[in-house]
């Protein structure tokens, strides 16, 4: 045998070594998670049990689990430029309906007794405690997954759909107390189930029709202080980007307790249309604008490739647009699924390469990522011949223009 020989057969066993412990790791960490996942539900779901009964946890459940769906969907089209692996969506939507909000009962119910509330919850640990301790709880997925998986979590938009999930996830169980809560306290004193279900659908109202969204509002924001700080090499904004990010969530966890708290004979409806609406929607802008600014550095990233032939100047806009994407891929769809899966791969892969380009160009990323580098350039070069797509001449290229990451 050769030494050529030798040595790539050297390698393709260091690869088969490095892909089957890749795959032992993967699947240690779902039987650990999955395992902590099932013991803080059991937990909790013997402490429900207990205090409010099964069929009160039956209907809390029924009723928390309506605005879950929506709220996922909205999260996920937010993410459709390159969305995130479907394991970490599972695990930040299960991290915050299980682990958090397990880890936030216990310390709230501990903490509140240390502050003087030796019954049970009150207006003062409602404001002063839950928040830290919730946020704390729902955002810590979003630093795991930071370390975890970096390749996967290195934009600021990750952020925000991760700490968005994980927020749907905590309310979802944390809707399941109240709704219990209130289903048993009123079947307690009124005896009947069809007034316990008003009561149910009143609150239900608030917290699952006209407010469904607080939680994941909050720890966007922390998440798109984090998703900052991964974009950027200057430690001062590692850590402050997330610290800062963090005490806005805090603030803002704070101020809907307070009005909660002490509101009365509906005057929480001002607040909600004065202050509530106006930060979602404030928010949301700010949301937008990243979104459609990260797409815009994608693009310019992705012509630093087109002066070696590596990439084509007139397939960024199907690689970017929303239009070139929707494009591209209703074309694909009269050649088979075949086809279509091309197209999917081929933007994908050139997202990736774009973004991982932006990171070497700021520094963010070293040597260690330039392989990957080249093996999204093999990707896209090997799909580059054999993805359909349509007449350039249809699409302007309004979006693609070169322009300076500023994150």
């Amino acid at each position: 045998m050769t030494a050529p020989a030798s040595t790539a057969a050297a390698g393709s066993s260091i690869a088969r070594h490095s892909g089957r412990k890749h795959r032992l790791g993967a699947v240690g960490f779902w039987l650990v998670f999955i395992a902590v996942c099932a013991g803080c539900g059991a937990m909790m779901f013997g402490d429900l049990n207990e205090v409010i009964g099964r069929s009160a946890f039956t209907y809390g459940a029924l009723f928390a689990f309506i605005p879950v769906i929506p709220l996922v969907a909205i999260f996920l089209w937010l993410d459709r430029l390159r969305p995130e692996p479907t394991g970490l969506i599972v695990v930040a939507l299960l991290w915050g309906a299980l682990i958090a909000t397990y880890a936030a009962l216990r310390l709230n119910g501990w903490l509140a007794g240390e502050v003087g509330d030796q019954y049970g919850g009150s207006p003062r640990s409602a404001v002063f405690v839950a928040p830290w301790v919730e946020e704390t709880a729902k955002s810590a997925v979003i630093f795991a997954i930071v370390w975890w998986r970096r390749h996967d979590f290195n934009s600021v938009t990750a952020g925000v759909i991760v700490g968005g999930l994980s927020g749907i996830g905590f309310a979802f169980t944390e809707n399941i107390v109240y709704y219990g809560q209130v289903f048993q306290q009123t079947l307690t004193f009124r005896g009947e189930n069809a007034v316990a279900l008003d009561a149910v659908r009143e609150l239900f109202w608030w917290r699952g029709v006209a407010a469904p969204f607080v939680h994941p509002m909050f720890t966007m924001v922390t998440g798109l202080g984090i998703g900052i700080a991964v974009r950027h090499r200057h430690i001062g904004v590692r850590i402050l980007a997330p610290a800062a990010a963090f005490c806005a969530a805090v603030l803002l966890h704070m101020g809907y307790n307070t009005a909660a708290s002490f509101a009365v004979n509906g005057a929480l409806t001002p607040v909600y249309v004065g202050i509530l609406l106006p930060t979602l929607l404030a928010i949301a802008v700010v949301v937008g604008l990243v979104r459609r600014h990260e797409r815009l550095v994608i693009a310019a990233r992705l012509l630093d490739y087109t002066a070696f032939g590596w990439i084509k100047a007139d397939q960024i806009p199907y690689i970017v647009t929303w239009r070139g994407r929707r494009q591209s891929r209703r074309y694909a769809r009269g050649f088979g699924r075949a086809e279509r899966d091309r197209v999917r791969a081929f933007q994908r892969a050139g997202v990736d390469l774009g973004v991982l380009r932006d990171r070497l160009v700021r520094g963010v990323a070293g040597e260690a990522e330039l392989p990957r580098e080249q093996n999204l350039l093999a990707a896209m070069r090997a799909l580059r011949g054999r993805v359909l797509l349509p007449g350039i001449s249809d699409l302007p290229l309004e979006d693609v223009t070169a322009r300076r990451s500023s994150w």
